[in-house]
């Protein structure tokens, strides 16, 4: 492994960095993205891991892991409990003229066989063809949804 010149090898320079990050979002309480950069971390020092023979080096490396896995768990634990209360949101932030963004690619994490309601809530939509774009994912649903419905979440939704 190459060396930079702080004596530390590429792999874990890149796992400082994304640990780095992971801290930094971890401590704006934007967990999602922070678990992501835990788990992509620990990957790396998994492997600087491997690589290391200093027996001092991977007694400490492990101590590390073990201490960014048990974050990682927390965090996760965290966010499964959220989704469970209902009380997890995500933001998915589209650039102007992206593609690659379809209903399906969006929401079909979400779209299950339990699913039997959709409650929108978006405080922009004002226009009819905003409220048609808002209910194609019906299209979307599973087969069995049919007995469920799509509805908006405050009744006056319409009124412009």
């Amino acid at each position: 492994m190459a060396k930079s010149g702080l004596g530390l090898d590429a792999g874990s320079s890149a796992a400082i960095t994304v640990l780095k990050r992971a801290v930094e979002l971890d401590s704006e309480s934007r967990y999602q993205p922070a678990l992501v950069c835990y788990q992509e971390g620990i990957d790396l020092l998994l492997q600087v891991l491997k690589g290391t023979k200093d027996d001092t080096k991977k007694d400490n490396l492990r101590k590390k892991i073990t201490g960014y896995m048990d974050r990682a768990e927390n965090i996760k634990k965290y966010l499964d409990q959220e989704k469970e209360d209902g009380k997890y949101h995500k933001q998915i932030k589209i650039d102007e003229n992206a593609t690659g963004f379809s209903y399906e690619s969006l929401f079909q994490e979400y779209l299950s066989e339990t699913v039997t309601e959709v409650w929108i809530e978006d405080p922009y939509i004002r226009y009819i063809h905003q409220i048609q774009v808002t209910l194609l994912p019906r299209v979307l649903m599973p087969t069995n949804y049919n007995r469920g419905r799509i509805s908006p979440k405050e009744q006056n939704w319409l009124a412009v």
